[in-house]
């Protein structure tokens, strides 16, 4: 449910000095800044009972810049709030932070969503992409916004679909890892369909999927991996619902940590770090935006980021043959079979 990211004590764990770290540092402060004042405001107003507001994507993860954009989510119950209380809300929350300054976006999250329909049917036919989007992030990158009670609620429900309801528990919870690789694939898929037939621009999404989507899933599974681990059944499924929730890059230190390999994550923050910087300058951003593809090799900008997704990559999978050593019966049969 997001709370304040203390990089300047994780990254000493990894053999890293705050000063190492300065744009984690800036986008954890920055982006704690920005939802305590988007909170506030929000709370000004009142919303239907049963409604949740939730920020996704980089804000969610306390990773963003002023130039971020933010991915907004509204989810309701049926019942306690009706979908065409729901549509009015949106819009009154959005006129509210685009006063702040935040730069709403409208695009997968542009309705609202009943929380039944995301719990009802994971994995069948009444499933969507939409669905399992809103699954995966609200789980792992969600940030109240509005009726936090709600927003507790509603992700405990997510929650608990994979672990008491919806879906067998099992005793590694391997529906729910099953669905965030899913997610993290049809990601992968998007991309290309994004680019390849839709004709979007290309470079900065190339970019995040390099960096900040292959985090997210590096996240994921080193949290699951550090869960098998544990020597008591019963204590998997509090330390993954403690940890599924953290920024992605926290998760991964602490995980690796817990397995021995805290020395490992070092480059990948060094690597992670250079990006978040790179994304926080607008004119790099527009610029990357409009680059092409036949004239990314003539490009300073893209050349020097496309050199540090090599060395996140190289730190990334450093990580992943620990994981290997350590949990590698987990990693076969949970990850890869």
């Amino acid at each position: 449910m997001r709370a304040p990211v203390d990089y300047a004590a994780l990254l000493p764990q990894v053999g890293l000095a705050a000063a190492d770290g300065p744009h984690l540092l800036a986008a954890a402060a920055g982006s704690w800044a920005r939802l305590c004042a988007a909170r506030h405001d929000l709370s000004q107003e009142t919303w239907p009972e049963g409604l949740a507001i939730f920020a996704l994507g980089s804000l969610g993860r306390l990773e963003a810049s002023p130039a971020s954009d933010l991915d907004l989510a509204v989810v309701y119950r049926r019942g306690a709030c009706d979908h065409d209380a729901a549509e009015r809300a949106r819009p009154r929350a959005v006129d509210r932070l685009r006063a702040l300054g935040f730069d709403v976006a409208d695009k997968t999250f542009r309705r609202p969503l009943a929380l039944e329909a995301l719990l009802g049917e994971i994995g069948g036919h009444g499933d969507s992409n939409e669905h399992l989007t809103y699954r995966a992030l609200l789980l792992t990158e969600g940030a109240w916004l509005a009726e936090p009670a709600q927003a507790r609620a509603a992700v405990d429900a997510l929650f608990g679909a994979y672990t008491r309801d919806t879906i067998a528990r099992g005793r590694y919870l391997s529906a729910l890892s099953n669905d965030l690789q899913r997610y993290y694939r049809t990601v992968c898929v998007d991309y290309r369909f994004k680019v390849d037939v839709v004709g979007k621009a290309w470079a900065l999404r190339n970019l995040k999927l390099r960096h900040s989507r292959k985090l997210w899933h590096l996240a994921n599974l080193v949290l699951f991996c550090w869960a098998a681990q544990q020597p008591d059944d019963d204590a998997r499924e509090p330390l993954i619902a403690a940890h599924l929730g953290d920024p992605p890059l926290a998760r991964v230190i602490l995980g690796i940590s817990a397995l021995g390999g805290a020395r490992l994550c070092a480059p990948l923050c060094a690597s992670y770090d250079r990006f978040l910087g790179a994304l926080a300058d607008p004119a790099r951003r527009r610029r990357l935006d409009l680059l092409s593809h036949a004239e990314r090799a003539r490009d300073p900008d893209y050349r020097e980021l496309h050199a540090n997704a090599e060395r996140f990559d190289a730190a990334a999978q450093a990580i992943l043959a620990h994981l290997w050593e350590h949990s590698r019966a987990h990693l076969l049969r949970f990850g890869l079979l």
